[in-house]
C-alpha cells in the first residue's frame, strides 16, 4: 500500500469515527433530556405535594379557607398566611409556565397543572384578590397568561367544592 492509500484509509476511518461519535452524543443528549424532564416533574410534584400537606394542617387550613373565600374581615394572621400561600403557589405556577415554554415540562403534564390552577385556585375570589396584590412582581408574559386564565374562568363560591363533595358522596352511598 502506498502512502496515499494509507492516507485515504485514515480519512475513511476518521470519518466513520466522527459519525459514531455524533450518534453517541445524540443518544446521550436524548437520555439527558429524559432525565431532566423526569427530575423536573418530580420537583414539581414534590413542591405541590409539600404545599398541599402543609395546607392540611389545622391552622393553615383555616387561613386558607378564609383567604380562598375572599373574606374582607379575615384575621391579620390568616391574611399573612394566605398571602404567602398564594405567593408560593404563584411562584410554583410561574416556574411550571416557564419550564413548559422552554420545552422541559411535557405539554400534557403542564395542561393538567394549568387546569388545576384554573379550576381549583383562580376560580375563587380570594386568589383573584391576592393575584391583584402580587401580579406586579411577576414577568409580563406570565401576568398576561394568568390574567387571560382569570378572564376565561367564571368566579365560584369556595363552598361549591364542599357541596360537590357532599353530592358525590351521597350518590355513591345511595348506589351502594
Amino acid at each position: 500500500m502506498t502512502l496515499l492509500e494509507w492516507g485515504a484509509l485514515g480519512e475513511l476511518i476518521g470519518g466513520i469515527a466522527i459519525i459514531g461519535s455524533l450518534i453517541y452524543v445524540g443518544i446521550q443528549i436524548r437520555q439527558n433530556t429524559r432525565a431532566v424532564r423526569g427530575s423536573t416533574l418530580q420537583m414539581n410534584t414534590d413542591f405541590w405535594g409539600t404545599l398541599f400537606l402543609r395546607l392540611a394542617e389545622p391552622e393553615m387550613s383555616q387561613a386558607y379557607a378564609a383567604g380562598m373565600a375572599g373574606q374582607p374581615d379575615i384575621r391579620p394572621a390568616h391574611y399573612t398566611q394566605f398571602f404567602f400561600i398564594c405567593r408560593a403557589m404563584f411562584l410554583g405556577f410561574e416556574n411550571q409556565y416557564y419550564q413548559f415554554r422552554q420545552g422541559i415540562l411535557d405539554h400534557a403534564i403542564y395542561l393538567g397543572y394549568e387546569r388545576s390552577i384554573q379550576t381549583q385556585l383562580l376560580v375563587f375570589p380570594g386568589f383573584r384578590v391576592c393575584w391583584k396584590q402580587n401580579r406586579a412582581v411577576f414577568s409580563p408574559a406570565f401576568v398576561a397568561h394568568v390574567d387571560s386564565m382569570i378572564e376565561r374562568t367564571p368566579e365560584a363560591d369556595p363552598e361549591a367544592l364542599l357541596s360537590e363533595w357532599s353530592t358525590l358522596a351521597q350518590s355513591r352511598q345511595s348506589a351502594a
